[in-house]
C-alpha cells in the first residue's frame, strides 16, 4: 500500500501535463448496439449516462484536482486535452 500511495502522489503531480486520446473507432453491433460503442449506456441509475459522459466526467475529474494542486494554473484557460480517434463508420 506504501508503494502505490507514492506512485500516485507522482502521478497526481503530473496531471496538468497530462492528456487522454479515447480510441472510438467502432460499432456496437457485436453486443447488439446499432450506434457507435461510445454511446453505449453505462448505467440505468442516471438517463443518458454512456461511456462518453463516463470518459469526459473522469478527464474533467482530472482537470479539477490539477487545479487544486497547483495554484499557478488559471482556473480560465487551463484544460485538459481530451481527443477521440475515430473511423469512418464512428466519424
Amino acid at each position: 500500500m506504501e508503494e502505490f500511495d507514492h506512485f500516485e502522489e507522482e502521478g497526481m503531480a503530473e496531471l496538468a501535463k497530462t492528456g487522454f486520446v479515447l480510441i472510438a473507432g467502432g460499432l456496437g453491433e457485436r453486443l447488439g448496439y446499432s450506434g457507435i460503442k461510445v454511446e453505449l449506456p453505462l448505467t440505468m441509475i442516471e438517463e443518458d449516462y454512456t461511456y462518453m459522459k463516463f470518459y469526459a466526467l473522469y478527464v474533467k475529474a482530472c482537470r479539477d484536482a490539477a487545479l487544486r494542486r497547483d495554484p499557478t494554473l488559471d482556473k480560465e484557460t487551463f484544460f485538459v486535452p481530451f481527443c477521440l480517434m475515430t473511423s469512418d463508420d464512428t466519424y
